[in-house]
Formats: C-alpha cells, structure tokens, sequence
C-alpha cells in the first residue's frame, strides 16, 4: 500500500516539474555577406548559447544548441582577423556585423542572417 502512495506522489511530482521546464530546441543560422574567407564566423545567443565556424566563403552555416523559447538577441560577426573580438574603429565595428532581435518558438528552426558593414553604412548616411 505505501508502495501504490509513493508511486502516485512521484508521478505527480514529476508531472509538476514538467510543466515548468521551458520547451527548447536547436536554431540553424544561415549568415550571408561573409567579406572573405578568412577568420572565423560567431554568434551568440543573450541567453547563452554560442557558435562558430571557420569563414570558408560567403555564406556559413551555425547551430545553437537548446534554445529556449522567448525573446532574445543573436550577436552575429565576421572575426576576420581571428582574434576573437569585434574590432572597432572609433567606436564602429570595423568588421561585418549583425544584431538580430528573435521571438524563439519551437516551430523557429531556421533563420537567415546578413552580416552588414556598419562603416560603410555611416558613410553612406553622411552623405
């Protein structure tokens, strides 16, 4: 009898608690507009999931692993030089770049991204 108790409080446990974890899945990453095939292609995740591929053309391909579900930013860059920074000059990322606001649902599994020259489009503007 305390066997057929015990059983049904853990169930009833276990089923509380998934309830409460957060659906997550892996989010492919298709970015474009990668300046050479030097350096390394990054991102990351506001929530904490990161990636990187080596730039072997103008196009790369990155996974983020477990996605929660929700709101959050992706940090997208070329490392072009491959030390592992953004680098700026005067303040302005000398290297391709994208910020990207996502709502993850478990249907988003892939998303396409298009690095940007902000130099270039400051000029551009200035014009």
């Amino acid at each position: 009898m305390k066997t057929i108790g015990f059983k049904w409080v853990a169930l009833c446990i276990v089923s509380v608690c998934a309830t409460f974890v957060s659906v997550q899945s892996d989010l492919t990453v298709k970015v474009k507009n990668i300046r050479s095939a030097k350096g390394k292609v990054m991102i990351a995740a506001d929530k904490g999931q990161y990636a990187m591929v080596d730039a072997t053309g103008d196009t790369a391909t990155l996974v983020l692993k477990e996605m929660p579900e929700g709101k959050c930013k992706l940090y997208v860059y070329h490392d072009e030089n491959g030390n592992y920074q953004l680098d700026r000059e005067d303040g302005v990322p000398a290297e391709n770049c994208a910020i990207v606001d996502l709502d993850m649902t478990a249907e988003a599994k892939t998303i396409d991204v298009e690095l940007k020259d902000v130099r270039a489009l400051q000029d551009k503007a200035k014009k």
